[in-house]
Protein backbone atom coordinates (compact mmCIF):
# COMPACT_ATOMS: atom_id res chain seq x y z
CA UNK A 1 0.00 0.00 0.00
CA UNK A 2 1.53 3.67 -1.11
CA UNK A 3 1.63 5.71 1.95
CA UNK A 4 1.20 9.27 1.89
CA UNK A 5 4.54 10.38 3.41
CA UNK A 6 6.18 8.84 0.52
CA UNK A 7 4.20 10.96 -1.89
CA UNK A 8 3.60 14.20 -0.28
CA UNK A 9 5.95 16.12 -2.82
CA UNK A 10 4.02 14.48 -5.55
CA UNK A 11 0.42 14.03 -6.77
CA UNK A 12 -1.40 11.69 -4.83
CA UNK A 13 -2.34 8.72 -6.71
CA UNK A 14 -5.62 9.01 -8.52
CA UNK A 15 -8.81 6.96 -6.93
CA UNK A 16 -6.59 5.49 -4.18
CA UNK A 17 -7.80 5.26 -1.02
CA UNK A 18 -4.60 5.99 1.11
CA UNK A 19 -3.77 5.04 4.87
CA UNK A 20 -3.19 7.46 6.82
CA UNK A 21 -1.22 7.35 10.52
CA UNK A 22 0.78 9.16 12.69
CA UNK A 23 3.20 11.33 10.60
CA UNK A 24 0.55 11.18 7.17
CA UNK A 25 -1.94 12.90 9.26
CA UNK A 26 0.51 15.29 11.02
CA UNK A 27 1.75 16.58 7.32
CA UNK A 28 -1.92 16.52 5.26
CA UNK A 29 -3.60 18.09 8.65
CA UNK A 30 -4.68 21.10 7.52
CA UNK A 31 -6.22 19.69 4.32
CA UNK A 32 -7.81 16.85 6.33
CA UNK A 33 -9.58 19.07 8.58
CA UNK A 34 -10.30 21.73 5.59
CA UNK A 35 -12.23 18.51 4.09
CA UNK A 36 -14.05 17.36 7.32
CA UNK A 37 -15.43 21.15 8.31
CA UNK A 38 -16.35 21.77 4.66
CA UNK A 39 -18.66 18.15 5.11
CA UNK A 40 -19.93 19.25 8.49
CA UNK A 41 -20.32 23.28 7.95
CA UNK A 42 -24.53 22.68 7.52
CA UNK A 43 -24.39 21.72 10.59
CA UNK A 44 -22.11 23.71 12.72
CA UNK A 45 -19.11 21.75 12.31
CA UNK A 46 -17.72 18.20 13.10
CA UNK A 47 -18.51 17.14 17.11
CA UNK A 48 -15.05 16.43 17.74
CA UNK A 49 -12.66 18.06 15.00
CA UNK A 50 -12.93 21.45 15.79
CA UNK A 51 -9.21 22.53 14.69
CA UNK A 52 -6.53 21.42 12.83
CA UNK A 53 -4.84 19.34 15.67
CA UNK A 54 -7.95 17.88 16.13
CA UNK A 55 -6.67 15.28 13.55
CA UNK A 56 -4.22 14.02 15.48
CA UNK A 57 -6.35 12.40 18.53
CA UNK A 58 -4.86 9.11 18.84
CA UNK A 59 -8.15 7.82 19.88
CA UNK A 60 -9.17 8.64 15.96
CA UNK A 61 -6.56 5.70 14.52
CA UNK A 62 -8.31 4.79 11.28
CA UNK A 63 -8.08 7.17 8.16
CA UNK A 64 -8.65 6.79 4.69
CA UNK A 65 -8.28 9.46 1.95
CA UNK A 66 -8.18 9.75 -1.97
CA UNK A 67 -7.15 12.28 -4.91
CA UNK A 68 -10.76 11.44 -7.25
CA UNK A 69 -10.46 14.40 -9.33
CA UNK A 70 -8.21 16.15 -12.07
CA UNK A 71 -6.16 18.38 -9.25
CA UNK A 72 -3.31 16.84 -7.45
CA UNK A 73 -5.24 17.14 -4.16
CA UNK A 74 -6.76 14.98 -1.58
CA UNK A 75 -10.54 15.14 -2.40
CA UNK A 76 -12.53 13.23 0.38
CA UNK A 77 -11.65 11.34 3.54
CA UNK A 78 -12.97 9.11 6.49
CA UNK A 79 -12.16 7.89 9.63
CA UNK A 80 -12.97 6.31 12.38
CA UNK A 81 -12.51 4.64 16.16
CA UNK A 82 -10.63 1.19 16.24
CA UNK A 83 -12.54 -0.47 18.50
CA UNK A 84 -12.36 -4.49 19.97
CA UNK A 85 -15.43 -5.04 17.71
CA UNK A 86 -13.72 -3.21 14.42
CA UNK A 87 -13.62 0.18 13.30
CA UNK A 88 -16.48 2.76 14.72
CA UNK A 89 -17.12 5.16 11.15
CA UNK A 90 -16.89 8.28 12.99
CA UNK A 91 -16.91 10.98 9.92
CA UNK A 92 -16.01 12.05 6.71
CA UNK A 93 -14.78 15.31 4.87
CA UNK A 94 -15.18 16.05 1.10
CA UNK A 95 -14.15 19.37 -1.61
CA UNK A 96 -18.14 19.67 -1.66
CA UNK A 97 -17.67 17.99 -5.68
CA UNK A 98 -20.96 15.51 -6.16
CA UNK A 99 -19.28 13.11 -7.90
CA UNK A 100 -16.10 13.02 -5.41
CA UNK A 101 -19.19 12.74 -2.47
CA UNK A 102 -20.76 10.00 -4.49
CA UNK A 103 -17.29 8.12 -4.65
CA UNK A 104 -16.77 8.61 -1.17
CA UNK A 105 -20.24 7.15 -0.15
CA UNK A 106 -19.86 4.16 -2.55
CA UNK A 107 -16.51 3.80 -1.27
CA UNK A 108 -17.52 3.92 2.64
CA UNK A 109 -21.06 1.94 2.20
CA UNK A 110 -18.58 -0.74 0.45
CA UNK A 111 -16.81 -0.94 3.90
CA UNK A 112 -19.60 -0.61 6.27
CA UNK A 113 -21.05 -4.22 4.72
CA UNK A 114 -17.60 -5.84 5.33
CA UNK A 115 -16.86 -7.60 8.50
CA UNK A 116 -15.78 -5.43 11.21
CA UNK A 117 -17.19 -2.12 10.25
CA UNK A 118 -19.91 0.12 11.77
CA UNK A 119 -21.60 3.30 11.95
CA UNK A 120 -23.73 5.46 14.12
CA UNK A 121 -25.92 7.24 12.23
CA UNK A 122 -29.52 9.00 11.34
CA UNK A 123 -31.10 11.01 8.87
CA UNK A 124 -29.31 11.57 5.95
CA UNK A 125 -26.60 9.43 6.62
CA UNK A 126 -29.45 6.39 7.31
CA UNK A 127 -31.33 7.09 4.40
CA UNK A 128 -28.07 7.10 2.27
CA UNK A 129 -25.75 4.41 4.12
CA UNK A 130 -29.13 1.86 4.55
CA UNK A 131 -31.84 2.75 2.12
CA UNK A 132 -29.78 3.39 -0.68
CA UNK A 133 -26.71 1.04 -0.31
CA UNK A 134 -28.19 -1.68 1.71
CA UNK A 135 -26.18 -1.51 4.73
CA UNK A 136 -27.93 -3.40 7.57
CA UNK A 137 -29.00 -1.95 10.90
CA UNK A 138 -27.77 -3.67 13.50
CA UNK A 139 -31.48 -4.12 15.33
CA UNK A 140 -30.64 -6.45 18.28
CA UNK A 141 -30.99 -4.69 21.89
CA UNK A 142 -28.22 -6.49 23.67
CA UNK A 143 -24.92 -6.17 20.33
CA UNK A 144 -25.86 -2.83 20.29
CA UNK A 145 -25.90 -2.27 24.28
CA UNK A 146 -22.75 -4.38 23.81
CA UNK A 147 -21.19 -2.04 21.32
CA UNK A 148 -21.89 1.36 22.83
CA UNK A 149 -20.76 -0.41 26.45
CA UNK A 150 -20.81 2.30 28.88
CA UNK A 151 -23.31 5.20 27.11
CA UNK A 152 -26.37 5.64 28.38
CA UNK A 153 -29.34 4.85 26.01
CA UNK A 154 -33.19 4.55 25.69
CA UNK A 155 -33.74 1.78 23.50
CA UNK A 156 -37.04 2.43 21.11
CA UNK A 157 -36.57 -0.38 18.26
CA UNK A 158 -38.87 1.39 16.15
CA UNK A 159 -38.04 4.74 15.49
CA UNK A 160 -40.03 7.08 18.14
CA UNK A 161 -41.38 9.20 15.79
CA UNK A 162 -41.82 7.32 13.14
CA UNK A 163 -39.66 9.08 10.96
CA UNK A 164 -37.44 6.61 9.56
CA UNK A 165 -37.62 2.79 8.99
CA UNK A 166 -35.77 0.34 10.66
CA UNK A 167 -36.76 -1.27 14.49
CA UNK A 168 -32.41 -0.51 16.11
CA UNK A 169 -33.38 3.23 17.22
CA UNK A 170 -32.57 4.55 20.30
CA UNK A 171 -31.92 7.69 22.06
CA UNK A 172 -28.74 9.35 23.57
CA UNK A 173 -26.55 12.21 24.47
CA UNK A 174 -24.19 12.86 22.46
CA UNK A 175 -22.52 16.54 22.70
CA UNK A 176 -25.12 17.16 25.47
CA UNK A 177 -27.95 16.50 23.36
CA UNK A 178 -30.60 14.17 23.03
CA UNK A 179 -30.09 12.05 19.69
CA UNK A 180 -32.10 9.38 18.36
CA UNK A 181 -29.82 6.76 16.38
CA UNK A 182 -29.08 3.20 15.60
CA UNK A 183 -26.15 1.29 14.39
CA UNK A 184 -25.28 0.18 10.80
CA UNK A 185 -22.85 -2.10 9.72
CA UNK A 186 -21.05 -6.02 9.69
CA UNK A 187 -20.27 -6.62 13.36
Amino acid sequence: MIKLVDILLEEYPKGEYISLDGKEKEEAQQVLFDLINNAYSSIGGHLKIKSPSDILTPELGFWRAADIDEDPELDVVYFGKITPRGVKHTGIGHDGDRSNIKNLLIRKSKELNEPGNYVEISGAAFDSFVGRAGVPVINDEEKVRAILKGKDLEWHGEHPEGKQEGDGWYTRKIGGKAVTKTLAGNV
